[in-house]
């Protein structure tokens, strides 16, 4: 080995390492969307960068049996970074069956053909030689392949771009290092062709996709990439009469409306990243089991009163994602219903003071008794003590005066 294949050899290998040790860093959060395809990825760009690795030392079997080799992470690489862009900007519902037979399937045959292709030349079409140390040229198959991965290369930059300008800005953040990424290989091979590679003879693509998963890495230290993650919202959601709150498995804020900050009189608006509950000191209050509806008492003058229902986001495994926290300002609705159990129980109280006679009394015309319900007769003054709160003081009226004692009258 010369000095130049050595130094190619310890770049790649390098390259390999730094492509695994992301890989594993990626696996911890491989519940979260896109964890497992961002995996995958940096599994494939591994493989690339070892296997072309070996191929700058003089290890069996070939130079070109590493060099095909490693087109086992070449044909990974662009399918899997797809993949991952379509679940971290939220559309799993674009990853049907037939476009993963379609992503499997280009890859499958273009290894066939790559392996086979001394038996019909449509990969490589006589272009290549025992020396070449990169592929650029190639048969019908060889540039199918090339329109096929940058096709995808090109839609996942289009989708990560447009979720960028619908984003926060603390997403923004993290989608400016994915589209960062996503580009760097098409300035590797721009450099390439304009003949402006630093390392002549040596394929820079490999390396340019392990920038991409150093980038990954810095994003996933410094802006909690893929614990963070960012939720589909339109402008519904921000015009909405109730408050959103989403968070994560680890009650960190992942998303809010501006009506949440007004009904908790939230003033800060960097909160994205935070803990609930050094933002929301309420949170405390609630029981974070429950996904009753729950209600909160926020002192003030007027106080204010928050219905509050806790919903769990799952994925597609039923793993815990986080939280959908729903707030409604219940304030009148409870002061309505003051105002009603107030009245109820002044009209209880005036009915309690209060006994009516009605219906029918049978009375006897000459001793004025009154016959009750069990058939009894009785006193009008008893009756009627024993059926209203009303009591009787005795007096005598003018006529019976008369009548009784007329020598009292005169007098």
């Amino acid at each position: 080995m010369n000095t130049h294949e050595i130094l190619y050899s310890t770049i790649l290998l390098v390259a390999a390492l730094v492509s695994l040790g992301v890989a594993q860093l990626v696996w911890q959060r491989r519940q979260a969307p896109g964890g497992v395809a961002l995996t995958l990825f940096m599994l494939g760009l591994a493989w690339w960068s070892g296997t072309y690795a070996l191929f700058w030392t003089p290890l069996p079997p070939s130079d070109l049996f590493w060099l095909n080799a490693t087109y086992v992470g070449v044909v990974s690489v662009m399918p899997t970074f797809f993949v991952f862009v379509l679940q971290f900007t939220n559309r799993q519902q674009w990853l049907s069956r037939p476009l993963f037979a379609l992503l499997g399937g280009m890859g499958l045959l273009t290894l066939l053909l790559l392996w086979t292709d001394p038996w019909h030349g449509l990969f490589f079409a006589g272009l290549r030689s025992e020396t070449d140390s990169v592929i650029f040229a190639g048969g019908p198959w060889f540039w199918t392949f090339i329109i096929y991965a940058y096709s995808l290369n090109l839609l996942a930059v289009l989708l990560l771009v447009k979720e960028w300008r619908a984003s926060q800005r603390f997403y923004r953040q993290q989608l400016g290092l994915l589209l960062l990424a996503g580009l760097i290989p098409w300035l590797a091979n721009i450099f390439s062709l304009l003949n402006l590679n630093p390392l002549p003879g040596l394929d820079l693509t490999p390396l340019a996709f392990t920038l991409t998963g150093i980038l990954t890495a810095v994003t996933l230290h410094r802006y909690q990439f893929l614990d963070v993650l960012p939720i589909a919202r339109d402008k519904v959601v921000e015009q909405m009469r109730d408050g959103i709150l989403v968070l994560d498995a680890q009650n960190r804020i992942v998303d809010f409306n501006r009506t949440f900050t007004q009904l908790v009189m939230l003033h800060r608006q960097d909160c994205i990243g935070h803990m609930v509950s050094t933002i929301w000191p309420s949170w405390a209050q609630l029981n974070q089991e429950l996904t009753e509806a729950q209600e909160l008492f926020l002192p003030g003058n007027p106080p204010t009163f928050l219905n509050v229902r806790l919903i769990p986001l799952t994925g597609n495994q039923q793993q815990t994602q986080g939280k959908l926290v729903m707030v409604r300002d219940i304030s009148k609705r409870k002061q309505m219903e003051s105002e009603r159990e107030a009245l109820i129980k002044t009209l209880q109280t005036t009915l309690a003071q209060v006994k009516t006679l009605h219906g029918l009394l049978p009375i006897c015309a000459n001793c004025k008794k009154i016959r009750d319900d069990d058939g009894y007769w009785q006193d009008v003054a008893v009756y009627v003590r024993n059926h209203t709160d009303a009591e009787f003081s005795h007096s005598i009226c003018p006529d019976c005066l008369v009548e009784l004692y007329p020598q009292i009258y005169r007098k």
